[in-house]
């Protein structure tokens, strides 16, 4: 598929006005910019000419260490731009998600990219399964993932054995040996980098003033960004010491605490993040699959005696991703992250057509209310039309909240 001049360019501005946004509150640490300037890159449409994975990831449901074990990189396509969702044009389904289509039309786009690669795809929803097959038909090497939509131990084996077929997959396009060494030292590659960001969203909470919501989101989005694991791991340590060693303390109390979930939020389209900084509320913490696989992911003391299928059943039962009929998972750890934090709400945000996480709202709605806590849902795409109603439907809820501190006597 050949670009044409104005889709270039509005590929180009999408990205530049986010990159714009963020630089305008940039935080007082190089590494900061330096991991702005990773994402930057690996956005970066002169990506096609230069870079030629030999496995791409459609995205994040897969335990990535099966990739690093042999010796090789994937380059992730988690689908977050409008642009490139435009790009997929007609091809798309009607129904499907700005995920989903998103994804397509980068592919399309960068055709010469993925032309050679290993494309995997966890199969988490209709509009996935859909994508596989729009992707086969372009002519794409394609290897899905179908995951149970019940966790037990029959769906554990079956995914188990899934797991098996990717790694002969991945050891046939590559010609490589997976080897059970080779598996330790991807293990313990990816449990370095979760150490940090563990570590990142330790202090992120404790120093909340030193990064924004967008910027936090940013820096733990850049680990799907990295084209050098270590390299990146390098960087975030390099920022965590000098926040660690920042003198910023927690402020006084935000007038609105708020916990953002459901949908995932991938850059470049932040404008929730955004608007919820412009109506004056706080993100406390943002859940999402990024978030949960870093707290549930191994540590380097874990990673010694590690398997195939003692990687793959970790990974299963801590997965969080929209594919489960009741996600048990995302709940537990949305309940842990409300007793844990000092919340004044939820905003939880679905994108049209990931239905999936409506699913999981009532059950939410549940537990909130039995904590007294108020739940604001919002339904969206990429498109900016929808920004100023949003705005005023948030601030209407901010000014809830705020009345609710009001009445129970906390200052704000």
């Amino acid at each position: 598929m050949k670009l044409q001049e104005k889709e270039v360019s509005a590929y180009k501005t999408e990205h530049q006005n986010i990159a714009e946004r963020l630089m305008r509150e940039m935080p007082l640490f190089k590494e900061a910019e330096q991991l702005l300037e990773l994402v930057q890159t690996h956005f970066s449409l002169a990506a096609r000419d230069t870079l030629h994975p030999k496995v791409m990831i459609l995205g994040s449901a897969f335990p990535e260490e099966l990739v690093y074990a042999f010796g090789i990189m994937p380059y992730w396509v988690l689908g977050g731009s409008l642009q490139t969702g435009a790009w997929a044009g007609e091809l798309a389904p009607r129904d499907a998600d700005p995920v989903s289509r998103s994804i397509l039309g980068f592919l399309l786009g960068m055709g010469e990219m993925a032309r050679d690669a290993l494309i995997l795809l966890p199969i988490v929803s209709d509009s996935t399964r859909k994508l596989a097959y729009l992707l086969r038909r372009e002519g794409l090497k394609v290897h899905t993932l179908d995951i149970p939509p019940v966790k037990d131990e029959s769906a554990a084996r079956k995914y188990e054995r899934q797991l098996e077929l990717w790694v002969e997959a991945i050891s046939a396009h590559t010609r490589k040996r997976f080897t059970r060494r080779a598996l330790h030292n991807a293990a313990s590659l990816v449990a370095q980098a979760h150490d940090e960001l563990r570590r990142f969203l330790r202090l992120t909470e404790e120093r909340p003033a030193l990064l924004s919501a967008p910027w936090r989101m940013l820096i733990c989005f850049s680990y799907y960004c990295a084209h050098d694991l270590p390299q990146w791991t390098e960087l975030l340590a390099g920022l965590n010491d000098k926040m660690e060693a920042s003198h910023t303390r927690r402020p006084s109390r935000a007038s609105g605490n708020v916990i953002l979930m459901g949908s995932p939020i991938y850059f470049p389209n932040y404008k929730i993040p955004f608007l919820l900084q412009d109506v004056g509320l706080h993100v406390a913490a943002h859940l999402d699959y990024t978030t949960r696989r870093a707290v549930t992911a191994l540590t380097i003391e874990e990673t010694a005696d590690i398997t195939l299928s003692g990687l793959g059943q970790r990974f299963y039962q801590a997965d969080c991703s929209g594919s489960y009929a009741k996600n048990g998972t995302l709940q537990a750890a949305a309940s842990e992250l409300l007793d844990s934090r000092d919340v004044d709400g939820v905003v939880y945000c679905v994108l049209k057509g990931q239905i999936e996480y409506d699913f999981e709202l009532e059950r939410l709605e549940g537990f909130c209310g039995e904590r007294n806590i108020p739940v604001f849902r919002l339904e969206t795409d990429y498109n900016q039309q929808d920004v100023e109603q949003l705005r005023i439907r948030m601030e209407a809820f901010s000014e809830m909240l705020r009345q609710r501190q009001y009445q129970k006597g906390v200052a704000v």
